[in-house]
């Protein structure tokens, strides 16, 4: 089940029109808060429940979100961004972790927007 979710989201981000993304505004609007703050909060919680559990690994999943944005952009700063946020995602659906940010996180990629700033 997280295995389809997690493909379907993968197909979502496959539909994005990397040309229009300004690069660089991108990447701004996520090293800086909101976005920054709210990331780690949900990585650290995430990471605090991995603590004591075995965990799929999110490494295939992560490589194929990163292969598919570097194809479309080039950026390999962006497609590495990108793939974090799929391990994010996979690990939270797998520990059953729910977060509002979170969920607001997965809708961008949903309607296929890169999320970046304030959800």
């Amino acid at each position: 089940m997280i295995e389809k979710q997690m493909l379907e989201l993968l197909d979502h981000l496959s539909r994005i029109n990397f040309e229009e993304v300004d690069i660089d505004d991108f990447l701004e609007q996520r090293d800086n808060d909101p976005f920054d703050g709210e990331w780690m909060r949900v990585y650290q919680a995430v990471e605090a429940l991995k603590t004591g559990n075995v965990v799929d690994d999110t490494k295939e999943i992560e490589e194929k979100a990163y292969l598919t944005v570097y194809e479309k952009s080039e950026d390999d700063e962006l497609a590495g961004y990108i793939s974090d946020d799929f391990g994010l995602i996979a690990d939270s659906r797998r520990l059953g972790y729910s977060d509002q940010w979170l969920d607001k996180l997965i809708a961008c990629y949903e309607e296929e927007k890169l999320p970046c700033g304030t959800l």
